[in-house]
C-alpha cells in the first residue's frame, strides 16, 4: 500500500468505520460506509490521492468523521443547509450547516460482491423557505466498469473507471405536497495556488454560467463557444452552474504534475425539460425549479483549516411531492487517467469532444 493510503485506512479503522477497496485495471478506490463515499483513488505515476481528502483523514487520532472524495448531498442547498433564507443570504459562511441525515447520514451496506457495493439511507429534512417537510430513501451503488478503449495515439496511460447509480424515492407519507428534492453528486478534487487544476465543461452553445457565491473575477471562469473552463486553485470562493440544455453531460478535471498529468472525466445524464431544483440563494423567494444540472466549486481555504480543494458537481432531475414520478434514478460514469501530458490531452479530447487546455 501507499503510505498515504495506509494512513487513511488506519484512521478509518481507529474510528471504527467500515471500508472496502475496489481494484481494477491499474488502480484502486477506497470506499467508506460512513457517509457513503468514494474517499480515495490511486493510480501509478502520481504520489497521493487523485481525489481530495483533508489532512486529518490520515491521522489515526482524529475523531472528525469522514470527509473528502465523492459524496451524495440532497438538493436544493438553499432549502436546508442554512437555518433560514435570510441567513443563507446574509451570513452564508457563518451560518451554514449540513443536516446530519444527509451527511454523514445513516448509510448501511445492503449488497456487496466483487467490484460492487450498494448502500442506503433515510433522509428527513424541512425546507426553511416554506416549512415543507420531506422524508425520503436514498440508495447508492458503486461498481467498477471497463475503461474506455485507448487509441494507438494515446500512449501508455494508467486508468480506472467506475459507475455510480443513485436513487431517491419518497418515504411513507411524510412529504408535504409541492416539496422538491434531488440527488446532488459532489466529487472533491485537489487544487492549490501553487498546484492548480482546470475543470473543462463542454457546452452545446456559448453560455454564461450562473454565479452562486462570490463574483467570478477576471481569470477563474473562461467562456468559449463550445466549453466553459473553471480554475480550481483555492484562491477565491466561487461556484458556477450550467443548465441542462447547455451542458453536454460531460466534464473533466485536468491537472499537471511533475512528470505526468491526470484527468478525471465524469459523464452524467443532462435532461433538458426535466425539473432541476438547486438554485442560487438570491433567487426569488417563490422559485423552486429552474436550477442547474452541472456545477463547480472553488474553495478558499474556509472549509478545512487552510486546506484548499474544488468540486465537480452534477444534479439529477428532482422529485416533486404529489406529482409523478415518485422515484428518480440516475447513473454517472467516472474515468480517472494518469500519464504523459500529450496522451492525456489526446484521450481527453476523444472523451469530451473539446480541447483539454488549462487556464493559465
Amino acid at each position: 500500500m501507499s503510505h498515504w493510503y495506509d494512513r487513511i485506512v488506519g484512521a478509518l479503522e481507529a474510528q471504527g468505520f467500515k471500508h472496502l477497496t475496489l481494484s481494477a485495471g491499474d488502480g484502486r478506490l477506497l470506499i467508506t460506509e460512513h457517509g457513503s463515499r468514494v474517499l480515495a483513488c490511486e493510480l501509478p505515476g502520481i504520489e497521493g490521492n487523485l481525489f481530495f481528502h483533508p489532512p486529518f483523514m490520515e491521522d489515526a487520532t482524529t475523531r472528525k468523521g469522514v470527509a473528502g472524495g465523492d459524496r451524495l448531498w440532497i438538493a436544493p442547498e438553499v432549502g436546508w443547509f442554512w437555518p433560514s433564507l435570510d441567513e443563507a443570504r446574509q451570513t452564508p459562511k457563518e451560518s451554514a450547516r449540513t443536516p446530519g441525515s444527509i451527511d454523514p447520514g445513516y448509510y448501511g451496506i445492503t449488497e456487496q460482491d466483487a467490484g460492487r457495493v450498494v448502500m442506503d439511507n433515510r433522509v428527513d429534512v424541512t425546507d426553511v423557505r416554506d416549512g415543507k417537510r420531506l422524508g425520503m430513501y436514498v440508495t447508492r451503488e458503486f461498481r467498477l466498469i471497463e475503461a474506455p478503449d485507448q487509441s494507438a495515439e494515446s500512449g501508455d496511460l494508467s486508468r480506472i473507471s467506475f459507475a455510480i447509480t443513485q436513487s431517491v424515492t419518497w418515504a411513507d407519507q411524510t412529504s408535504d405536497e409541492g416539496a422538491v428534492v434531488g440527488c446532488w453528486d459532489i466529487l472533491q478534487v485537489p487544487g492549490t495556488p501553487d498546484h492548480p487544476g482546470t475543470l473543462i465543461c463542454p457546452t452545446t452553445r456559448r453560455v454564461e454560467p450562473t454565479s452562486y457565491y462570490d463574483p467570478f473575477g477576471d481569470r477563474h471562469v473562461a467562456v468559449d463557444n463550445d466549453r466553459v473552463r473553471f480554475l480550481i486553485d483555492g484562491d477565491r470562493r466561487i461556484k458556477m452552474g450550467i443548465p441542462a440544455d447547455a451542458t453536454t453531460g460531460r466534464m473533466a478535471y485536468y491537472r499537471q504534475h511533475d512528470l505526468t498529468s491526470s484527468l478525471i472525466v465524469r459523464v452524467f445524464a443532462a435532461l433538458p425539460g426535466e425539473p432541476y431544483c438547486d438554485i442560487p440563494r438570491d433567487a426569488p423567494d417563490e422559485q423552486r425549479l429552474g436550477g442547474d444540472a452541472l456545477q463547480a466549486y472553488n474553495d478558499d481555504a474556509t472549509a478545512f483549516e487552510g486546506t484548499t480543494f474544488g468540486e465537480m458537481e452534477y444534479h439529477d432531475p428532482c422529485l416533486i411531492a404529489g406529482k409523478a414520478p415518485f422515484k428518480r434514478t440516475g447513473t454517472s460514469v467516472t474515468h480517472v487517467l494518469t500519464g504523459p501530458d500529450d496522451a492525456i490531452k489526446r484521450t481527453g479530447r476523444e472523451l469530451l469532444g473539446v480541447e483539454i487546455e488549462a487556464i493559465s
